[in-house]
């Protein structure tokens, strides 16, 4: 599936993830932080663990996405994508987010990038697979399995935002090997 412009972005945690699930992003549904604890959105119950389902219970079947996210509770659950064949994330330090986002070729062809208010990270989101190599001081990817949070969630004060949105790009992802070409670039060009 296609994603559609940014004027059309999803209203809901429900439609979020539908609509996550829907291009091939597995994902799972996530506790939510409230007064000092991780607690199921359903139940208002604390939980030991981040995720409301087992890792490989992850999924892109939009049924049952839409029957996990229509909870009777206060808030939806928290969205949590799962890194793997479909996408990983890169996380790069903010200091050097500034200089991809500005390169030119990116600003030809972006792929989605989320950030967290306070955390010194953006997280970008590109298809795998990751050359050798690809790992550096400002960079790191996560292996796959690895839980990452997809907006609108949110965690104590910090919600989860787009700087550039899947929406923005049509779903396009950069690959792995086109990111890794930017960041070489732009490092290059800072030396």
């Amino acid at each position: 599936m296609q994603f559609d412009d940014a004027k059309d972005s999803p209203r809901s945690a429900t439609e979020a993830a539908a609509r996550y699930a829907e291009s091939g992003w597995p994902v799972l549904p996530g506790a939510v932080w409230h007064d000092g604890a991780f607690v199921d959105p359903a139940t208002g119950k604390p939980v030991d663990d981040v995720k409301l389902r087992p890792l490989q219970e992850a999924t892109t079947d939009v049924t049952l996405v839409r029957q996990w996210w229509n909870t009777d509770g206060d808030s939806s659950p928290a969205i949590l994508g799962v890194t793997g064949p479909s996408f990983g994330v890169v996380s790069v330090r903010v200091s050097l987010t500034e200089s991809i986002m500005s390169h030119r070729w990116f600003s030809t062809r972006p792929t989605p990038v989320l950030s967290m208010p306070g955390m010194p990270i953006a997280l970008f989101i590109v298809r795998p697979p990751f050359p050798a190599g690809f790992d550096r001081d400002e960079v790191r990817h996560f292996s796959d399995g690895s839980l990452f949070p997809l907006p609108p969630t949110t965690a104590a004060d910090m919600t989860v935002t787009w700087l550039v949105s899947p929406w923005q790009t049509s779903g396009a992802l950069l690959t792995a090997d086109e990111f890794a070409e930017i960041v070489t670039g732009v490092e290059t060009t800072a030396a």
